[in-house]
């Protein structure tokens, strides 16, 4: 036999205790009224000691019961929860993908309509298939390769200096190139430092341009190099002060360069958008996106594909310097964010 003692309130609460752990056949054989706690405390309520018991066979057979019975109702409640799991995550992929880019909302469905599938039908192949066919021309398609001159603008905090640092490692050591760096960011003493430290590491040369009129001289102390890596200021799309201080220099470089704009994932779609009409003034002819691993939506990567012609040429995911930098074509980009957004 199979003796319990419960500690309750009242006796209801007692026979729910007793059915659910012994089952509706248990018996209450005792009860008394009994003050838990110390004997010296005055504010002990009252409750009641009920012993209740139950013959082992019939515990056993109820507990195989209720074993089997709770084993039914798991099971249900698991293959519901998965469908309802598995309908959510259709539907909410093509959601998740597409963001709120109306326009791109619009092609997927012009898209799926043509193609005769549901539009929550969204996976790896079908985006990338969706993307052949209604983005033939885009600019993650396009390439533009480093030329001996290559100057790096954008706003504030979008990572040139680092990602400059990326790409100088990479050529330096991987493709054996001879670079050498040039910053014009004298607003910013530490990006400065950053740059030299970087350029010591590597044994490279790193110059510092304080005048407009200073540029033409200091490429012309890194002629020997294959490449040439120019940091410039970060400014605001507001600031268009500091912009035409930026071009000033710019405009100091002679022969053939490439202006690369940097710009962040992570940052809302209409700031980029700004970033990208306002710096027009420097002539910029190619992209580098940068903080891919802050990116928490898709709206960006449709947004450069609808608003942007332009080569998009790297895209950083990361500090570390030089590992977390690739080329930007489609696979890699939209590879990656698939991983890192749709499988997290």
């Amino acid at each position: 036999m199979i003796i319990k003692r419960y500690i309750v309130n009242d006796m209801r609460e007692a026979l729910v205790r007793a059915k659910y752990e012994l089952g509706k056949d248990a018996i209450i054989i005792s009860q008394k009224t009994v003050k838990p706690g110390k004997w010296y405390n005055p504010f002990r309520k009252k409750k009641f000691e009920v012993t209740i018991a139950i013959e082992d066979e019939i515990h056993e057979k109820n507990k195989t019961e209720k074993e089997a019975i709770n084993k039914i109702l798991f099971e249900k409640s698991r293959k519901s929860t998965e469908k309802a799991t598995v309908e959510k995550t259709e539907k909410s992929k093509g959601r998740h993908v597409f963001g709120n880019h109306d326009s791109t909302h619009k092609r997927w469905k012009d898209y799926c309509d043509r193609n005769a599938i549901s539009e929550n039908e969204v996976d790896y192949e079908k985006v990338r298939n969706f993307i052949s066919e209604m983005y033939m021309e885009n600019a993650y398609l396009k390439e533009l390769g480093l030329c001996k001159i290559n100057v790096f603008v954008g706003p504030t905090g979008v990572g040139k200096t680092t990602t400059m640092a990326k790409i100088a490692s990479k050529e330096y050591l991987h493709n054996d190139k001879k670079v050498g760096l040039i910053t014009i960011d004298t607003y910013r003493i530490a990006a400065v430092e950053q740059l030299r430290k970087y350029a010591k590491i590597m044994g490279i040369a790193c110059e510092t341009v304080n005048e407009p009129s200073e540029m033409k001289s200091k490429i012309q102390k890194l002629k020997d190099c294959d490449l040439i890596l120019i940091d410039t200021v970060g400014a605001s799309p507001r600031s268009e002060d500091r912009i035409e201080d930026v071009k000033a220099y710019v405009d100091q470089i002679e022969g053939e360069k490439n202006t690369y704009l940097t710009l962040s994932m992570s940052t809302d779609v209409d700031t980029n958008n700004a970033v990208l009409k306002t710096y027009r003034s420097l002539s910029y002819n190619g992209i580098i996106l940068t903080k891919f691993d802050e990116v928490r939506n898709y709206n960006n990567f449709w947004n450069m594909m609808e608003n942007n012609v332009l080569p998009i040429q790297y895209f950083c995911y990361g500090q570390n310097v030089p590992e977390d930098i690739e080329e930007s074509s489609l696979e890699n980009v939209l590879s990656y964010l698939w991983r890192e957004l749709i499988n997290e």
